[in-house]
């Protein structure tokens, strides 16, 4: 049995210094503990009832999914019940900012809403959505996975470390064309996005080759 790579929303990776105005959670380097965000979320369809601690109006579980998913990047979950949803307060907010960096007090009072294979950062009292960020599944690697990669020079002294990351689709490969050009001209449906503590690195696994390497400050 290969090893598997721990996943992670691999949509919106920004290497700094890439010229692109950090737009915190959409253009900033996401490393999003799933896990932990569930374990402590309070699940606000439980109660059918939410308080918004900025505006101090109650609102209803309905009408607020309803807002959410008329957007058109979230029609899919129509009728669907997300797993957490978050409001991001003054109390909880450094424990958020450990699991999602960009996370800054511009966010309080917004709503991060985790679905299975989706979670979205929603204004409700403005109905914008700030962020969403598609997760991959994890990736079941071969049993030499990094056992070739580490032989690259780029990661010497990175041996030791479990990277997060994920093995990009179309869709995926699609958007960081499209926001980082010059970064991720030459990578493929199928390489590997990885990110190392001080490192982000574009594997092609078929072929043996590190395709970008991006030292992460």
């Amino acid at each position: 049995m290969g090893k598997v790579l721990k996943s992670s929303p691999v949509v919106d990776y920004a290497p700094k210094g890439s010229g692109v105005k950090k737009n915190r959670l959409l253009y900033a380097v996401l490393v999003l503990v799933v896990v932990s965000i569930a374990i402590g979320a309070i699940s606000f369809y439980k109660t059918n009832q939410l308080t918004a601690a900025v505006t101090e109006k109650t609102v209803s579980i309905e009408d607020f999914l309803k807002k959410l998913t008329s957007h058109s990047e979230m029609k899919a979950y129509v009728g669907v019940s997300p797993l957490n949803i978050i409001q991001i307060t003054t109390t909880n907010l450094g424990n958020l900012q450990s699991q999602i960096n960009g996370l800054d007090t511009s966010y309080i009072g917004d709503y991060i809403v985790q679905y299975n294979d989706r979670l979205a950062v929603y204004n409700f009292e403005k109905d914008t959505i700030k962020a969403t960020v598609g997760f991959q599944q994890p990736v079941q690697l071969p049993q030499d996975f990094f056992v070739k990669l580490n032989k690259h020079p780029e990661l010497n002294g990175l041996e030791s470390q479990q990277p997060i990351g994920g093995q990009l689709d179309a869709e995926a490969l699609s958007k960081l064309k499209e926001q980082f050009p010059d970064v991720y001209k030459d990578t493929k449906v199928g390489d590997f996005l990885l990110r190392y503590q001080t490192l982000l690195v574009i594997y092609d696994y078929s072929n043996d080759k590190i395709v970008v390497s991006v030292k992460l400050g």
